[in-house]
């Protein structure tokens, strides 16, 4: 009993400590999108955490802030809209990714009037 105490109670400052999991900033996206062609398993699963990143913020925007047109899978996305963070000053690509991508995938992508909001 007094184990199961000590280890609830380890449990929110274990939380506090960890640093938050699902905000990237721009330079983050970048770099995990970044590895070559061969990845070893950590790259791996960074080019994986930042499609699911760019599917959280696709899928938070869609049809409001931008419209899909069907032409691009998420990894050619990803890879396009890494490509575009690059080319934002330092200032910028600190800010937070998705951001970054709904404002990309605003003005890559914007919807027409029947499709959603302008």
């Amino acid at each position: 009993m007094l184990a199961l105490a000590i280890a609830s109670s380890a449990l929110p400052a274990a939380a506090v400590a960890a640093p938050d999991a699902y905000s990237l900033s721009g330079d983050q996206f970048v770099r995990m999108m970044s590895h070559p062609a061969e990845l070893n398993s950590v790259q791996y699963m960074d080019r994986e955490k930042a499609y699911s990143y760019l599917d959280g913020a696709r899928d938070s925007g869609k049809g409001r802030v931008w419209c899909d047109v069907n032409v691009l899978k998420t990894a050619d996305m990803a890879y396009d809209l890494a490509h575009e963070i690059t080319k934002m000053a330092p200032a910028e690509r600190k800010k937070n990714a998705s951001l970054l991508l709904l404002d990309l995938l605003r003005r890559k992508y914007p919807c027409r009037p029947a499709e959603g909001r302008q």
